[in-house]
């Protein structure tokens, strides 16, 4: 019989940040993983340029506990290493600054430093599903020891960014874009991110549940002050505890299905020991994001039909939020944003409808918040060729059984 797959679940009580993390570790026995002289990378989610309290990206104080904790076994070197979700240059570095986890990493010693500043290397994907090969960090070959950091959050597309969504962060800035345009499907984009798992698989993985984000996450959601940490080893267990603790179904989670099949973590609870509080101890049920492509067990060509016309979604930019900053039609990966014909305030960003591929880049990037989308169900449905031939088909069908019927 098989082990199972541990979580700790750990209370900060009085903003003791540090002291949950240390305590989640240790019921997972964490520290058989550590040797004196080793490399460490840490993986935190540094999305874009937000203050903590937005909790969009990992909380500086989970990661300064991290560090601490490592200290204790005395690293050669240790990195903090992410790759911001722009496709221009700089912005990482920026990021990095606005979250405050560079001032942390400066205080401590620790080289914090974006993963396109890094040498590059190519992977190929094991047993891949979506991907052949990716291209990233040397870092990811090089650590000895890879801690993943993500934040708990809801997700737009993905419904869910936490321990398998975090390690998208490793595709360097544009490569992001490009892999969401060659699987704009959520089916495809879903396998794409446990390809890309399967490439970095952390040996560690620290939650940071401390601020999260309910609703339109993961950079534009309500704020929820969870004070929780999590800590394990199979991502999938994680993800899955997590969804359990926010009160969604883990299987409407794609990834996390996707994932599973890679052989990545098991998804079945029975399989999974929680460690210090339960999960009936800690729920509170998030909000969903409003809308997300749909990904059900249909064929192939059919899922591919639906998700870009039925499921179309309009993306509208508000005036009074909207700065003109280049943001989003600088990282859309389909080209699908034009700036407005004269930069000034109130006009806002042109938006092609045929060309989107409702990967959501122009609403998680915006710096300020102001772009939004909608789905229109039953107007895509209307002006869709397969609603009226769908209803010939049908219709056809009746005509042939009245006929039989009538023999």
């Amino acid at each position: 019989m098989s082990k199972k797959s541990k979580v700790a679940i750990q209370k900060i009580n009085s903003e003791n940040v540090e002291s949950a993390v240390f305590r989640a570790l240790e019921l997972i026995n964490a520290q058989s993983l550590m040797k004196e002289g080793q490399t460490i990378l840490l993986k935190p989610n540094i999305l874009g340029a937000k203050p903590p309290e937005r909790a969009v990206t990992t909380h500086p104080k989970v990661v300064e506990a991290v560090i601490h904790w490592i200290k204790q076994f005395n690293p050669s070197k240790v990195y903090v290493c992410d790759s911001a979700g722009t496709q221009k240059p700089g912005t990482t570095e920026i990021a990095m600054k606005v979250s405050e986890i560079k001032a942390l990493c400066d205080k401590e010693g620790v080289e914090c430093v974006p993963f396109e500043k890094t040498e590059r290397k190519i992977y190929k994907v094991p047993d891949p599903l979506e991907l052949e090969e990716i291209t990233s960090s040397i870092l990811l070959e090089e650590a000895d020891i890879i801690v993943n950091i993500p934040k708990m959050k809801t997700h737009g597309q993905c419904l869910l960014t936490c321990c398998i969504k975090n390690m998208f962060g490793t595709i360097l800035l544009g490569n992001k874009a490009k892999t969401h345009a060659q699987a704009s499907i959520l089916d495809h984009f879903s396998a794409a991110l446990a390809d890309i798992y399967s490439v970095s698989k952390p040996h560690l993985t620290v939650i940071d549940g401390y601020l999260c984000q309910e609703g339109q996450g993961p950079s534009a959601g309500e704020v929820v002050k969870m004070d929780l940490i999590l800590a394990g080893y199979d991502p999938v267990a994680l993800d899955s505890i997590v969804c359990n603790i926010i009160g969604f179904n883990p299987e409407d989670v794609i990834h996390l299905k996707k994932a599973a099949e890679k052989k990545l973590g098991t998804m079945n609870l029975e399989e999974i020991e929680v460690l210090g509080s339960q999960v009936k101890d800690v729920f509170r049920k998030f909000k969903k994001p409003k809308i997300r492509p749909v990904s059900a067990p249909l064929p192939r060509w059919l899922a591919n039909y639906i998700g870009k016309t039925i499921f179309k979604a309009t993306v509208k930019f508000n005036p009074n939020k909207c700065k003109l900053c280049a943001t989003c039609w600088e990282n859309c990966p389909a080209d699908a944003i034009t700036p407005p014909g004269e930069i000034k305030k109130g006009n806002i960003p042109k938006w092609n409808k045929k060309k989107c591929i409702t990967c959501y880049c122009c609403v998680e990037l915006c710096p300020h918040e102001a772009v939004n989308f909608k789905i229109n169900y039953a107007k895509n449905a209307i002006f869709s060729w397969f609603t009226p031939v769908l209803i010939a088909v049908i219709a056809g069908l009746y005509l042939l059984l009245t006929w039989i019927s009538t023999f």
